[in-house]
């Protein structure tokens, strides 16, 4: 089969693979192929941000390009769209570029009826145009981040839904939201690449990174954004002043606070290549998100990629890590557990103590990857296309 896919831009899979890209990448290794359409326009952009006005360049630069195959069976087009998603009539000018845009390439690049899977809410009337069988792929409560209008983005949300053949939701809780608008709505949590982050446990494979410190390392990974605890992470800091605390990934808020403890180290991100090796030294893996509406819905990936790489972790109170999380009553050497939840900030410094007291062993670190090898995004994407196949065949 031929897909369409509405997502990010393609180039961030080179250091940060979203979900997106991944079920991008799996599709092709089963065969089928991709037009990959970068989307935008989620927010209005600052041209006093050079960040920003470097996206818009990139953004020309990519239009210009046309259609291009970005790897085998997998095309990039990047419609040039106003960036303005408040006003009806712009989003309903952008739908017009993204159609034509899409229906160009499809045409061009020989796509045989193919299948939209769209990521991003600001377009419903692309979903609406649409000929083919369209899938709306909710994977964040759009309407709760503190940088977009969440009366807009909950509308465009709900209209995408609405305008879908099929949802698909990536948390109980968007799949709670999303099956009172869309009764053809599927849960498929996400997947993770599991050979590539077993293999950690393989020491000839992994050597431990040089810009890692010595001693016992807690350990992040992922956008430190708005959604990233940093009064927890200080806390945790001053109250396991001998232990390191290593945060791996872009930073798109200011971290000046995080900076000032001597034992946190930011190291910015790092190739998905090299993260296993990284993940190996870890003693605990955190997941320290405040609590809100946004985290609630969030399935995160670093999860079942730490667990993949044998790393014990311990999490904040969000509802699809308790779904992974066991009791965490007793002493860490004495339980099988491997994802633990603090309920408070305290109990949370206290789980991340008793994890980095009681460093496991090898045969331990197996046992917690092992939980992991039916989750992969092989498996995940089976399932997508199971339930594709099957709404098609109840749509005809």
């Amino acid at each position: 089969m031929d897909f369409v896919i509405i997502a990010n831009a393609w180039d961030a899979a080179i250091d940060n693979p979203t979900s997106k890209h991944q079920i991008a990448l799996e599709l092709v290794k089963q065969g089928h192929r991709v037009l990959w359409v970068e989307g935008a326009g989620m927010r209005k952009p600052s041209l006093e941000s050079p960040a920003d006005r470097g996206r818009m360049a990139e953004r020309i630069r990519k239009t210009l390009r046309g259609s291009e195959e970005v790897m085998r069976n997998i095309w990039r087009i990047a419609p040039l769209i106003i960036s303005l998603p408040k006003w009806d009539l712009i989003r309903n000018i952008n739908d017009i570029i993204y159609n034509s845009a899409i229906c160009s390439a499809i045409r061009d690049d020989n796509f045989n009826n193919p299948i939209l899977i769209n990521f991003m809410p600001t377009i419903p009337g692309v979903m609406t145009a649409f000929e083919g069988f369209s899938v709306y792929y909710c994977v964040d409560r759009w309407d709760a981040f503190g940088m977009y209008d969440s009366a807009l983005m909950a509308r465009l949300d709900k209209d995408c839904c609405r305008n879908a053949d099929m949802v698909i939701a990536s948390s109980k809780d968007l799949f709670e939201r999303c099956i009172k608008l869309n009764p053809k709505t599927y849960l498929v949590t996400h997947g993770v690449d599991y050979k590539h982050f077993a293999a950690s446990l393989n020491s000839q494979l992994h050597f431990r990174p040089a810009d890692l410190p010595d001693g016992k390392v807690i350990g992040f990974i992922g956008l430190i954004s708005e959604w990233v605890n940093q009064d927890l992470i200080v806390k945790l800091a001053q109250a396991l002043a001998d232990s390191h605390i290593v945060l791996i990934g872009k930073a798109d808020v200011q971290v000046d606070r995080l900076k000032r403890e001597p034992n946190i180290h930011i190291l910015g991100p790092r190739l998905f290549r090299e993260l296993p090796a990284y993940v190996a030294a870890f003693d605990v893996g955190i997941i320290p998100f405040v609590v809100n509406n946004l985290t609630r819905a969030v399935n995160p990936i670093k999860l079942k990629e730490m667990l993949s790489a044998g790393c014990p972790v311990v999490s904040t109170d969000l509802p699809e890590v308790a779904e992974l999380s066991f009791n965490s009553e007793g002493k860490y050497r004495n339980k099988c557990s491997y994802v633990a939840i603090g309920k408070s900030e305290d109990e949370f410094i206290k789980l991340v103590k008793e994890r980095v007291d009681y460093p496991l062993t090898i045969d331990q670190k197996q046992l917690i990857s092992m939980n992991m090898k039916n989750e992969t995004w092989e498996e995940k994407v089976k399932q997508i296309l199971g339930l594709i196949e099957t709404a098609k065949q109840q749509q005809s």
